[in-house]
Order: C-alpha cells, then sequence, then structure tokens
C-alpha cells in the first residue's frame, strides 16, 4: 500500500491541540460560540503553521469563518476525519490542477495510477457540475 502525502502539512491532532492551547482566544464559551472559538483557533493555527504571522493568521482563520458561515450559517454539516477528509481533499485539489497533458505529472505526485486520477476527475466533474446545475424535478 502506498503512505498517503501529507501535501497541505496538515498538524496531528496532539500538534493542533497545543497549538490551541498555547493561544486561546478570549471569547464568551456558550455552546455555539465554543465551537466558533475552537474553529477559529484550529484555522490559526494551521495558518501559522503556514508560516503566516499572528495578524495574518487571525485575520485570515476570521475571514473563513465568516466565509463558512455565509455558505453554511444556521445548518448542520458533516465533515469526516482522517483518510477520508485528506483523500477527499486530494481528489479536489487533483480536479482544479488536471490540465491535458499534466495527468502523468499528477500520477507521480500523488502516487496514484493513471485510472485512478481520471476516476478521480470523472467524480470530481460529477459533483462540480451537481453542484452548479441543480436538479429540476418537474
Amino acid at each position: 500500500m502506498i503512505e498517503q502525502r501529507d501535501w497541505v502539512g496538515t498538524p496531528d491532532a496532539d500538534a493542533a491541540a497545543e497549538l490551541i492551547a498555547a493561544a486561546p482566544l478570549d471569547l464568551t464559551e456558550k455552546q455555539w460560540e465554543g465551537t466558533l472559538v475552537a474553529l477559529v483557533a484550529v484555522m490559526e493555527a494551521a495558518f501559522r503553521r503556514a508560516g503566516l504571522d499572528e495578524e495574518q493568521a487571525t485575520r485570515l482563520a476570521l475571514a473563513g469563518m465568516l466565509a463558512q458561515a455565509e455558505y453554511a450559517g444556521g445548518r448542520q454539516i458533516y465533515i469526516p476525519q482522517g483518510m477520508r477528509l485528506r483523500n477527499a481533499l486530494r481528489d479536489a485539489e487533483i480536479y482544479r490542477r488536471a490540465k491535458r497533458g499534466n495527468i502523468a505529472q499528477l500520477v507521480t505526485e500523488y502516487g496514484l495510477t493513471e485510472v485512478r486520477v481520471y476516476e478521480i476527475i470523472r467524480q470530481q466533474r460529477q459533483l462540480h457540475l451537481a453542484r452548479v446545475q441543480r436538479n429540476f424535478d418537474f
């Protein structure tokens, strides 16, 4: 089995917990507000690990949370963990980067077969089309 490459430099659970504990935000700890604090802290920690300074990381974390709230505010959404999430993000990145002539590069970079890369592109295309073309049942 090929080991999955960590192409986003994602911290493991312990590293993320350490980063969150090291720089807690001073916000009210009500139920949803506590979750918001944790989500902002996780995003901020990820941006810090990517090399941004504290101010930039905080600004981007807050902007990211505002964007998520505009998209999914008030709804419960499911986000998987572990390899399922990492593979889904990898697949979205492969689709975003796929162009004619660069499939061999993607195969090498992600350690996948050519057939698997084409399957991913097909699946992602269907997901993206479904997102922009609503299913009209007349």
